[in-house]
């Protein structure tokens, strides 16, 4: 995007203009954490919460951004004011914070902070289709690192998640990658939480072993309010694979429906009928039809209509 303007290290600056030592730990010790949230209708949602699960994972790796959380929620605000005449009727923002311990030492008080806040405009063409065909997902032997070596609470990219993902696309380089604990029960795929859907109602692993994510903790929130019986449980590969349906969720395109697992079709490989109530569920907090937005986005190779067709 054009002349997009972020936030780093107390001035909003072009992001060509952005630069970042060689020296800071972030790039040379992997020192560092980081969230994400978006936008629906041009307004962030749940920002408060996703910058309140980032200040848990600076806790966590014990690393003072030098702001507090309100400070950091303004800054945001005004990054997304900066950036918003860029957005058409019906596009939005991801919105990204990346927090490292930049030039220094471990020590409090050795090193100056890197802080950085920036603005992407959400790729819908990159998932659209998956929300009415389903996504690809194949089950690695990359095992989640456990909680009693690294706490998944704390959001951080690792090897482990690369080579995961590297591990994923040799199978099926269009499908996500889902990580099984070191007992084999489902943990979470490298950036998303997986659910499953059994006799109409909600399956997900334990938080004990996962991230806990902001829109999974939502999806379990929208469930209760709709009367969809929920369980945080221990599931094996063969829950996974018999299930009546499955889906994963993340920030940007929240709840994308899983076709087949291993290559393998499943009986329900599109949105059924729990994911569909959960997805108009929703757009109805939002404001956003979120079915219909992400397919108005696909190119005009798309057949006539679908790009504008709702949720049904």
């Amino acid at each position: 995007m054009a002349d997009n303007i972020v936030y780093l290290n107390g001035s909003y600056v072009k992001d060509t203009d952005a630069k970042i030592s060689i020296f800071d730990r972030g790039f040379t010790n992997c020192d560092w954490t980081y969230d994400v949230t978006r936008t629906f209708n041009h307004k962030p949602f749940q920002l408060r919460d996703h910058i309140a699960r980032l200040y848990r994972s600076l806790d966590f790796i014990q690393l003072d951004p030098g702001l507090t959380q309100d400070e950091m929620h303004d800054i945001t605000l005004e990054v997304f004011k900066r950036n918003e005449k860029s957005l058409g009727s019906g596009d939005d923002f991801s919105i990204t914070h990346r927090v490292s311990r930049g030039i220094g030492e471990l020590a409090p008080g050795t090193y100056r902070p890197t802080v950085a806040v920036y603005c992407n405009r959400i790729k819908f063409e990159s998932f659209a289709q998956r929300l009415i065909d389903g996504a690809p997902l194949v089950v690695v032997s990359t095992r989640r690192v456990p909680p009693v070596c690294m706490d998944p609470k704390a959001k951080h990219v690792s090897l482990n998640f690369l080579l995961a993902n590297l591990e994923g696309q040799s199978v099926d380089p269009s499908a996500w990658v889902l990580m099984l604990d070191v007992y084999g029960f489902l943990s979470e795929c490298t950036s998303k939480n997986i659910f499953l859907v059994r006799s109409g109602g909600l399956l997900t692993p334990k938080r004990d072993n996962v991230l806990e994510g902001v829109t999974r903790a939502t999806i379990l929130e929208l469930a209760s309010k709709l009367d969809i019986p929920c369980s945080e449980t221990d599931l094996s590969v063969y829950d996974l694979m018999t299930a009546d349906e499955v889906f994963v969720t993340s920030v940007t395109p929240v709840m994308i429906p899983i076709s087949k697992i291993n290559n393998k079709s499943l009986k329900n490989p599109g949105p059924g009928p729990v994911i569909r109530k959960l997805q108009r569920a929703w757009s109805e907090m939002v404001g956003v039809d979120i079915v219909a937005q992400a397919l108005s986005h696909l190119d005009s190779a798309t057949p006539a209509g679908r790009g504008t067709k709702p949720l049904p």
